[in-house]
């Protein structure tokens, strides 16, 4: 059966047990009706198990193709049908191409840097990940807060430690600022855009690790921004999707220390371009991590507590959900730490003190959970990750410490990760006794990077394919578990967007499908989704609905569930937007050759 594919309910959860569903899936535990497969070849209709003993077969008037009145707007099939509105990062940008598709090109020499704070010093490091030099190193945070070998958690002390960058490539670093002033630092990737402020017709920027200019005097450092009051210790740090004025996205930073008559000093959205803070929102927690999921939802995490999905466009905060005691945790508490997501839009934890890793899918409001003990994990490090192959990795401390990796798609509902599917990698290269593992991430090419908030702090660089450990000397107490490489932020919300506004003529129209003809090479990704308003202007701060993921998802994609799932109502002007996510190796790019949006307006009284 094609074309009235729904994914099936999980049954035991009652907000969704009477969800329609189509009997071709291939989950057992929906499959049969009172013992009788409910099968179902009619393209116009789906399937229900009423009461979980009848199978009925309903017309599915939501899909125009099953039903009158229905209308379109298709993109594609020729140069001038496209009106391309896009986002680009740096060294990626839309064409189309001779035969009329849109697609990314990426520049030869594209940069990949690693961006590591030196926790003990107040400076970050930029790296190349590929010739594995140290490029530069600047001074962040304010000048009254400098310490110098002092880590991690001083009062009086910046200490930079949430790093991520931007679609453009530049650094983002906030300094939390215990009993001090936070700051939020931003520094450019490329000399370009440096500034020369003395105006002696040269940009005046570190060359080196020993060439650390004074506070203010480096003008690759853009700005360094107070953000929110003394001693709001700044902890969770990530960039948004941005919009059509800012396509490289705005910086959201979070609070996590309570203050005198507030449980927290919020939630900071920042201006990219001054550091200025645009606007504030009240938070009831702290806010210890932060990712940005396709759709581009901000999750908000909670140290042990769980998360918060915040509409970054509105500054609405949605329902919390809590981190699970279930699955056999021994634990104290239900502890979680570090958090990443992966191209599907499933959120994970690091389980530290628990020796796991927690994975929710707010989908379908399920959680799973990764069980490290049984392969030799006392604890799991602070940080997780996703590369560009859609998999999590998590380091581990330990004689030696180890690194474990497993398939995003291992996500089982409500039970555990089979242990099968998870890979070990010992980092046994050295002495490498006291090692702590905070930050891991991973380049372009898909190495992962490994450092630690320990006295002894090298680089490792794990290759994937090889298991080969390269130990790099340099930083100086590495505290991140942040996207430090960017890799997080290109694989989730792609290397360059489209988007195109399109009025249904009107108010309440029922959308129906959305359709595409699209080729993805291995290691590219296509994500779709939708914003709804009554009004042009009012899209820039509607809800942002995930609809599909391009591989595994199937044209079309149901948009009557995908709005009633997220709790929206369809209005009048529709933004659709297209992340494309090219691949580095082996190079590839997606390419998209149409795309079209279905919906009825309705008729008769009202």
């Amino acid at each position: 059966m094609t074309g009235c594919t729904r994914e099936p309910p999980i049954e035991q959860e009652p907000w969704d047990a009477r969800r329609p569903i189509d009997a071709s899936t291939a989950d057992v535990r929906v499959l049969l009706c009172n013992g009788t497969p409910c099968v179902d070849d009619d393209p116009c209709t789906i399937s229900e198990c009423v009461d979980r003993r009848t199978c009925v077969h309903l017309a599915a008037p939501t899909l125009c193709r099953c039903a009158p009145g229905c209308v379109s707007r298709a993109s594609g099939s020729d140069a001038a049908a496209w009106a391309i509105d896009a986002s680009t990062e740096g060294g990626t940008s839309l064409v189309v191409t001779d035969a009329g598709a849109l697609t990314t090109v990426v520049e030869q020499e594209e940069h990949d840097f690693l961006w590591v704070p030196n926790t003990n010093e107040s400076t970050i490091s930029r790296w190349d990940a590929r010739t594995r030099r140290e490029l530069a190193r600047y001074r962040v945070g304010a000048s009254s807060g400098e310490c110098l070998g002092r880590c991690c958690w001083e009062n009086g002390c910046n200490m930079p430690s949430r790093t991520v960058v931007d679609a453009r490539g530049d650094a983002y670093i906030a300094s939390r600022g215990f009993q001090m002033q936070g700051t939020v630092t931003k520094i450019a990737a490329r000399r370009a855009d440096c500034v020369d402020r003395n105006a002696n017709g040269t940009i005046d920027t570190s060359t080196g690790p020993m060439d650390v200019l004074a506070f203010g005097e480096d003008e690759c450092v853009l700005w360094t921004a107070d953000v929110g009051p003394v001693n709001a210790v700044l902890r969770s740090l990530a960039i948004d999707r941005g919009d059509e004025s800012t396509p490289n996205g705005y910086p959201w930073v979070g609070a996590c220390a309570n203050l005198t008559g507030l449980s927290n000093a919020g939630l900071f959205q920042l201006d990219p371009r001054t550091g200025a803070t645009i606007r504030r929102v009240a938070f009831d927690r702290c806010a210890y991590g932060a990712i940005v999921t396709p759709d581009g939802t901000l999750w908000q995490h909670s140290y042990a507590r769980g998360l918060t999905p915040v509409n970054p466009y509105s500054g609405t905060v949605g329902t919390f959900v809590a981190v699970p005691t279930a699955f056999g945790r021994t634990c104290s508490g239900a502890t979680s730490y570090g958090v990443t997501a992966d191209l599907n839009g499933r959120l994970w934890l690091s389980g530290l003190s628990c020796a796991d890793a927690l994975g929710y899918d707010p989908r379908v409001r399920a959680w799973t959970r990764v069980d490290l003990r049984a392969m030799g994990a006392r604890s799991a490090g602070l940080g997780i990750t996703v590369d560009n192959a859609n998999r999590l990795w998590m380091p581990s401390s330990g004689t030696p410490p180890k690194l474990f990796a497993w398939s995003a798609d291992a996500f089982v509902r409500n039970a555990t990760v089979p242990a099968d599917e998870i890979t070990t990698i010992p980092l046994a290269v050295g002495d490498l006794n006291g090692f702590s593992p905070s930050a891991v991430g991973a380049d372009r090419l898909g190495a992962i990077w490994v450092a630690s908030y320990s006295t002894l702090s090298p680089l490792l660089r794990v290759d994937p394919a090889t298991r080969s450990i390269e130990r790099i000397d340099g930083p100086q107490r590495v505290y991140t578990y942040t996207d430090f490489t960017g890799g997080v932020r290109r694989l989730l919300l792609g290397s360059a967007t489209h988007s195109e506004a399109i009025d249904t003529g009107c108010s309440a129209p029922q959308l129906a499908e959305l359709v595409w003809d699209a080729e993805t090479p291995a290691g590219t990704a296509l994500s779709f989704s939708l914003r709804t308003a009554a009004t042009l202007e009012a899209l820039a701060s509607a809800t942002p609905v995930a609809l599909a993921v391009v591989p595994p998802a199937i044209s079309p994609a149901d948009l009557t569930e995908a709005l009633r799932l997220a709790g929206v109502a369809p209005a009048r002007w529709v933004r659709v937007s297209v992340a494309f996510t090219p691949s580095s190796v082996p190079v590839g790019a997606p390419t998209l050759r149409t795309i079209e949006l279905a919906w009825r307006c309705p008729t008769g009284p009202g």
